[in-house]
């Protein structure tokens, strides 16, 4: 099941919520710098279920995962990929 019951990572500090992200990142997606100082973009997406909002975190290389409103702001992604360093540069440029 896609993004059953939110992630199993620490919480890590984010300014905004999932659907202020969302919305900012919006239908064409954005541009941003990870914590690790990697280039990386955002774009709106869906779990696997087809239903599910997820933001879809592109790196230079490869996908780095995929975060929902339940795993948004922990380390780790529902599905068990590390996502604290993008999310946390994701949540800082929405917040600029």
């Amino acid at each position: 099941m896609p993004h059953p019951q939110g992630s199993n990572g620490n919480p890590v500090y984010v300014a905004l919520n999932f659907d202020e992200v969302y919305e900012f990142v919006g239908q064409s997606g954005v541009n941003f710098r990870s914590t690790t100082d990697e280039n990386m973009v955002a774009r709106r997406g869906h779990a696997g279920d087809g239903v599910t909002p997820v933001i879809v975190l592109e790196g230079e290389r490869n996908v780095h995962g995929r975060v929902c409103s339940s795993c948004w702001g922990h380390q780790t992604s529902c599905t068990g990929e590390r996502i604290s360093q993008a999310i946390v540069g994701l949540d800082n440029a929405a917040n600029a």
